[in-house]
């Protein structure tokens, strides 16, 4: 059994885009990014952030990589020094060697295999330096691009999931999806 451990300052490089860790140059674009409305409508924020509040995140976001196990891995899509989107593997138990991702790619970009490249890396993260056995990610029903996403990632669909969250007052049916290291 491979172990879990922390993959310090990680930089992946995919095609034509890299993942890398949080800088504070990258908080006025991931701000915009985060407050775009085609992005706010698909993410589980109850409102858009402040400046602030996404300075403060990149922080904490830094903080967490320090973990040991390291919970989080969250993580820049950039192509050189413009922000494309950001990806997120996290450790969701250790024990059972199980974790999630979650991306968010800039509408700008949409289309055009982003969210699958950041997909696909943070799958080859998370079974390869991280250890995982099983990875899951939601999404929504009606999210017809984010499914075709992640089923290019090779993730199975496993059900949906009724009034799963909570959000901005409404409940979201989630659409569940999982890979184990033995799929790849």
């Amino acid at each position: 059994m491979t172990p879990i451990h922390s993959a310090r300052a990680v930089r992946l490089a995919g095609r034509g885009f890299g993942l890398r860790e949080w800088a504070d140059e990258d908080v006025p674009a991931l701000h915009a990014l985060l407050t775009e409305p085609r992005v706010l409508d698909r993410v589980l924020d109850e409102r858009a952030p402040t400046r602030d509040e996404v300075h403060d995140a990149v922080s904490t976001w830094r903080e967490e990589a320090g973990g040991e196990p390291r919970p989080a891995y969250r993580l820049a899509a950039v192509d050189g020094d413009r922000l494309l989107g950001l990806g997120t593997l996290t450790v969701e138990s250790v024990p059972h060697r199980r974790g999630e991702i979650g991306y968010v790619v800039h509408p700008d970009h949409w289309g055009r295999g982003l969210g699958t490249g950041i997909a696909g890396l943070l799958l080859d993260l998370a079974f390869g330096p991280v250890g995982l056995h099983r990875v899951e990610a939601t999404t929504r029903p009606d999210h017809a691009a984010s499914r075709r996403v992640l089923e290019k990632a090779g993730m199975r669909c496993e059900g949906i999931s009724r009034d799963h969250l909570l959000v901005r007052g409404s409940w979201w049916d989630s659409v569940r999806y999982a890979i184990l290291a033995t799929d790849r």
